[in-house]
């Protein structure tokens, strides 16, 4: 299967999952890639450079009761930063990477029901840095070797000591 043709799948599927949600009146968080994202009227430089390339979207209360769902995306009210400033937001479902609803469990805070990895691999936060690309050619293939072992020794002394019936 190709790209072209899972991507409309991945996308149909997160609308269908937050139809799903909304029609059982289930409160969920989205998170979509920012770049994607529109807000109308657009948000003020103080609050939009908070983002980061991954937004989260919490769809409860008030926004939960404002979502509309269309063919390629959906739309819902919030409000942003230390005033509330109101703004409507655009999502389109291709750009989800993940929806989660919240669980009443002490051993996680939320489970996720949605995941598209593709999306994560889209952004800019994978391209190197200039820094990082420095650094990485000063190392050799002998110090690369070297760290390999040590984090696989290191991981292996973790499972072991892991187990109660193997400690000391």
């Amino acid at each position: 299967m190709q790209n072209r043709d899972l991507k409309p799948m991945l996308a149909k599927h997160a609308r269908e999952i937050i139809q799903l949600l909304i029609n059982q009146n289930i409160h969920f968080s989205v998170q979509c890639s920012r770049q994607k994202v529109q807000f109308d009227p657009e948000l003020p430089e103080e609050i939009s450079s908070q983002f980061h390339p991954i937004i989260d979207f919490i769809l409860a209360g008030f926004t939960f009761d404002s979502i509309e769902i269309w063919q390629d995306d959906m739309s819902f009210e919030a409000g942003f930063g230390k005033d509330n400033f109101p703004s409507l937001v655009v999502i389109p479902f291709s750009s989800i990477i993940q929806i989660t609803i919240p669980v009443n469990n002490s051993a996680m805070r939320d489970i996720c029901v949605f995941m598209n990895a593709m999306n994560v691999l889209e952004l800019d936060i994978f391209r190197q840095s200039d820094v990082t690309q420095e650094f990485d050619e000063k190392l050799t293939s002998q110090e690369l070797e070297s760290s390999e072992e040590e984090a696989l020794i290191e991981s292996s002394k973790n499972a072991i000591l892991s187990n109660p019936d193997n400690r000391f």
